[in-house]
């Protein structure tokens, strides 16, 4: 019979420690790549060039309308059905850079929109 302290066997913490360490690894990576996508997307969004504004445009908001459940499903029963096979670590990094990504882009869209309403004024009168 198991008890609980038997639960803490070496066995279980290392399967324990190599969870813990995917974790940390998909949450590292997937960070990273949505802040580089994020505001590159997010100054394409900014600069407004004609048509590539609006096709990121279509795709953040067609990314930000799916459930995470969905993306996760996509990236890894979806792509390689389009020839893309993920290793499962990296398919959850993509999953869940582009939900990190769709947070970052709605960020730097509603601060550009506030940077631009700010009216400039030039320096004072010198007294």
């Amino acid at each position: 019979m198991l008890t609980v302290l038997g639960a803490y066997s070496w066995v279980n913490i290392r399967f324990l420690l190599e969870g813990a360490w995917v974790t940390i690894l998909v949450s590292v990576c997937s960070i990273v790549l949505s802040y580089i996508f994020g505001v590159i997307l997010g100054i394409v969004r900014y600069v407004k060039i004609k048509y590539l504004s609006a096709i990121v445009g279509f795709i953040i908001d067609i990314i930000r309308n799916l459930p995470l459940i969905l993306i996760i499903f996509f990236t890894y029963f979806g792509l390689p059905h389009l020839g893309f096979k993920p290793d499962p670590i990296w398919a959850s990094v993509i999953a869940w850079r582009s939900l990190k990504q769709r947070w970052l882009l709605k960020l730097f869209e509603q601060e550009s929109r506030r940077f631009r309403l700010v009216k400039w004024k030039g320096p004072g009168p010198m007294a």
